[in-house]
C-alpha cells in the first residue's frame, strides 16, 4: 500500500459474511484489530523548519519544540541524552541510505562501470568516522534481512574493495594514462562526473559521505566532483528532471514487503517524478517484478519472484546500498501516547497513530505540541509530495481506505470499515472483485460529505493522469463503481495478494476540488482559498489535522479536525497500554460529581423525613 499507508481502528469491525463465488472464497476484514485508538486528542501541531541541524537541536533543547527525529550525529545524540528534559528513543528502520548512477548516461551506462564504483563505496569508514558505530549499521543488501523471507542472501555484494574496482575496471577494458586518469574501453578519456549531494549546513553526514566516496573515485582516476546543491533542487533534478550522474539518498518507511521493488526498478515507472530514478530497463527484471507485484496469489509464489528479482537487481548494480540508520528521536518531557511504529519508529513521517493519540500528561484532551519537520518542504500536494518531510504533514490531513497495524504491518479498517474479496472469471481471466463498505460519518474539512464517488474519483483520476507515486497501485483496476453513496465496487486484473492493499492504500482526494484541476503536478492546494468556506484552502482531506496557517519554508500550523469521524473520546473501552488514562480519568471525574449529588440527596431524604415525622 504504498509509502503512504496509514494506520487506524475502529473498535466495533463490521463482520462480512463468507461467501463462495465462481471460484475461491471471498475474504473479510480481520475480526479484531488492537488499535482502537481514537483521536485527534491535541489541539494543535505545529510543524516547524529549521535549516540545519545544529538550529533543530537548540530549539528542543531551548523549549521552542518538543519533538525532534532523525537525530543522526552522534555528539546530538550524547547532548540530548543528558538532557533531563528529554527522553530519547532508539528505533530500527525498514530503511537504508544508498548511492545511485543515472543509466542513462556515459560511462555510468556500463554495468561493469558501475560494479568497480560500488566496490568503492567506503561503508566501514562512514560507520565509524561519521556516526561513531552507534547510529547506524553498514548494508550490502538493498533487501535487509529485516524484510525476513523476503530478503534473498544469495546475491552479488560489493564490499569496500579498490583493488576489486581496478581488477573489474581492467576486465572492463578500462586503462589509465601516464597520469593516472581512468580511460574508457574506446581508449578515450573518461568524462567529468558530478556527485550531487546536499549541502553541509543543510545535511552535513550525506555532504561527508558525498565528499568521502568522490575522494575514494578520484584514486582511481575518475575525474568527478562534488556539486552540493539544496535537498529540494536535489529532489527536484532526481526525481523530475533526472539531471544527474550519481547521488546520495535515503528511503524509509519501506513496510512489510519489498513492494517498492517494482517502483524502483520496473522500467515503467522510469517517467518523470517516477521512483525508477537510475533508469533502469531489464525486460527480464520487468517480467519479474510483474509477477511479484500482480501475479502473485500467495506468498510463496512472490518469495520465488523477488528474490530471483533481486538477483538480477544486484546484478545490475544501479543503486548501491551504503548504510541502515536506528531512527533516533528526542521528546520533551510530559507528553504520553505515544506509539512506535515498527520499522519507522514514534514521531517521524509515517507514525500517524502517535500524532493521533498523542496527549499532555494529565490533559488526555487538548493542548499542543511544536515539531521539527525535519527538512524542506517543496510541496503539499498530496499526489506530487513524495518527500518525508512533507509527507509528515500531508499524512495527516488525507486519509486512506485502510490503515496498518503498527506493530504487525496487518491491515486494519479505516475510512472503509468492512470489506469483502471475491475471486472470479471473466472469460478465461482472473479477475478480483474488491467491495468496500464506507464508514458513515465522514466528511470533508470544509464540511461535505465523503462518499464512494469521492474514492472513485480518486482512483480513476490518478490512473487516467498515471499519477508516478501511485500508478503501480492502481493501474491493475479494470472497473470502479459506486453502486451507493457507502459502498465501493473494485474490479482488478489477476488475484494477487497485492490487490487489497494496492487500492487500500491510495491517498483520497475530495471530487469537488480536484475535479477542475488539469495539472495535478503545479496544483499548490494549500496555496489557493477554499471556493466557499472561508479560512480554508484547497487543502481539503478528512484527516484529523486541518491545514490552519503556514509560511512556507518556516511552519505550518494544523488544528484538529472538530468533526472527525474518530474524533476523541467517542471510543470508551479501554485498550492495553492505550487510552486507559481518559478512561480512569472519566471515572474520576464521575465520581467527583456523583458523590456530591448523591450526599446532597441523602440529606434532603432524611430533612423530608424528620418533616414527614413532625407532621
Amino acid at each position: 500500500m504504498s509509502r503512504l499507508f496509514r494506520s487506524y481502528a475502529v473498535l466495533l469491525i463490521v463482520c462480512v459474511t463468507l461467501n463462495t463465488f465462481h471460484m475461491g472464497v471471498a475474504s473479510s476484514v480481520p475480526e479484531s484489530s488492537k488499535y482502537p485508538i481514537n483521536g485527534p486528542r491535541l489541539d494543535e501541531i505545529l510543524c516547524v523548519y529549521h535549516a540545519t541541524p545544529e538550529a533543530a537541536v537548540a530549539a528542543i533543547r531551548k523549549g521552542d519544540i518538543d519533538i525532534l527525529s532523525d537525530i543522526f550525529r552522534p555528539s546530538d545524540v550524547h547532548v540530548l541524552s543528558e538532557d533531563p528534559n528529554l527522553n530519547i528513543t532508539f528505533s530500527q528502520q525498514t530503511h537504508y541510505c544508498y548511492v545511485a548512477f543515472n543509466t542513462r548516461r556515459e560511462p555510468l551506462n556500463d554495468k561493469q562501470f558501475r560494479k568497480a564504483l560500488a566496490h568503492l563505496i567506503p561503508r566501514e569508514e562512514i560507520a565509524s568516522k561519521l556516526f561513531e558505530g552507534i547510529v547506524v549499521t553498514p548494508m550490502l543488501y538493498e533487501t535487509s534481512p529485516a524484510f525476513g523471507r523476503w530478503h534473498n542472501p544469495n546475491v552479488a555484494t560489493y564490499p569496500y574493495n579498490p583493488t576489486r574496482a581496478r581488477q573489474i575496471l581492467s576486465s572492463g577494458g578500462y586503462g589509465w594514462d601516464r597520469d593516472g586518469k581512468l580511460i574508457g574501453p574506446d581508449g578515450k578519456l573518461l568524462r567529468k562526473v558530478s556527485f550531487i549531494s546536499p549541502t553541509q549546513e543543510e545535511a552535513p553526514t550525506s555532504y561527508e559521505i558525498a565528499k568521502l566516496t568522490v575522494e575514494e573515485m578520484k584514486k582511481i582516476g575518475l575525474d568527478v566532483y562534488q556539486e552540493p546543491v539544496s535537498f529540494d533542487s536535489l529532489l527536484t533534478r532526481v526525481l523530475t528532471e533526472r539531471s544527474f550522474d550519481i547521488y546520495f539518498l535515503c528511503v524509509s518507511n519501506l513496510g512489510k514487503y519489498p513492494r517498492w521493488l517494482y517502483d524502483y526498478y520496473h522500467s515503467s515507472l522510469d517517467v518523470p517524478d517516477g521512483d525508477n530514478t537510475p533508469g533502469v530497463r531489464d525486460m527480464e527484471l520487468d517480467r519479474l517484478l510483474y509477477t511479484f507485484r500482480f501475479e502473485s496469489e500467495t506468498e510463496e509464489e512472490g518469495e520465488r519472484a523477488v528474490w530471483r528479482a533481486q538477483e538480477v537487481i544486484a546484478d545490475i548494480a544501479a543503486r548501491v546500498p551504503v548504510y541502515s540508520r536506528y531512527q533516533i528521536e528526542a521528546y520533551r518531557k510530559g507528553l504520553e501516547g505515544m506509539v512506535e511504529h515498527r520499522g519507522v519508529g514514534y514521531f517521524t513521517s509515517g507514525a500517524f497513530w502517535t500524532y493521533l493519540n498523542l496527549s499532555r500528561v494529565g490533559l488526555p484532551a487538548g493542548g499542543k505540541v511544536k515539531v521539527d519537520v525535519g527538512g524542506r518542504v517543496r510541496t503539499l500536494n498530496p499526489l506530487y509530495g513524495s518527500g518525508a518531510y512533507e509527507q509528515k504533514i500531508i499524512t495527516l490531513i488525507y486519509d486512506s481506505l485502510l490503515a496498518s497495524d503498527p506493530q504487525t504491518g496487518e491491515i486494519v479498517p479505516y475510512l472503509a470499515e468492512g470489506w469483502k474479496i471475491q475471486n472470479l472469471m471473466v472469460g478465461k481471466s482472473k479477475v478480483q472483485k474488491i467491495t468496500f463498505k464506507l464508514a458513515r460519518n465522514v466528511t470533508w474539512h470544509d464540511g461535505e460529505p465523503l462518499t464512494s464517488a469521492d474514492i472513485r474519483f480518486s482512483m480513476e483520476y490518478i490512473k487516467q493522469n498515471r499519477v508516478p507515486a501511485f500508478i503501480s497501485s492502481i493501474e491493475r483496476v479494470i472497473n470502479v463503481s459506486d453502486p451507493d453513496p457507502y459502498t465501493l465496487e473494485v474490479t482488478m486484473n489477476g488475484t494477487s495478494f497485492f490487490n487489497l492493499i494496492d487500492v487500500g492504500g491510495i491517498v483520497i482526494i475530495p471530487k469537488h476540488i480536484w475535479k477542475d484541476v488539469s495539472d495535478w503536478r503545479t496544483f499548490q492546494p494549500d496555496r489557493e482559498p477554499h471556493p466557499k468556506v472561508k479560512g480554508l484552502t484547497k487543502m481539503v482531506g478528512t484527516g484529523p489535522f486541518i491545514l490552519a496557517e503556514e509560511k512556507p519554508g518556516e511552519f505550518w500550523r494544523l488544528r484538529a479536525n472538530p468533526n472527525y469521524f474518530k474524533r476523541f473520546p467517542a471510543v470508551k473501552t479501554p485498550v492495553e497500554g492505550v487510552g486507559l488514562e481518559e478512561w480512569s480519568l472519566n471515572l474520576k471525574t464521575l465520581s467527583l460529581i456523583a458523590i456530591p449529588i448523591l450526599l446532597v440527596l441523602i440529606g434532603y431524604l432524611m430533612l423530608r423525613r424528620r418533616v414527614s415525622r413532625r407532621i
